[in-house]
């Protein structure tokens, strides 16, 4: 009797939680000479950067952080710090941290 009303509930509420997403968006991120470059973070869990030649990536929540899983093998997380919104980009051989800001939606 009560299944149908909380599985709608619940359907609603994770529909809302993953539409207003704070990560959900474009973003301006730097790299470790300051230049540019733009990372689109989609709904569908999908990433895409126009760094270099660009990249292809996956991301997840871990710890209310994003993680992103690029096709080349580097990782970037995102979080809000002390600083605002920063980045910490990793390779196999180095790791640095920027700043990033989001553009507006």
């Amino acid at each position: 009797m009560f299944k149908l009303p909380i599985f709608l509930f619940l359907l609603f509420w994770f529909s809302f939680a993953y539409s207003n997403n704070p990560w959900v968006g474009e973003w301006i991120a730097l790299d470790k000479w300051q230049s540019e470059f733009r990372i689109i973070i989609d709904d569908d869990g999908g990433a895409k950067t126009d760094y270099g030649s660009g990249d292809n990536g996956k991301w997840k929540i871990v710890d209310g952080n994003l993680e992103i899983s690029w096709k080349s093998g580097k990782k970037d997380y995102f979080f809000n710090g002390v600083m605002g919104y920063q980045r910490i980009s990793k390779s196999k051989n180095e790791s640095y941290t920027s700043g990033i800001k989001k553009l507006s939606d």
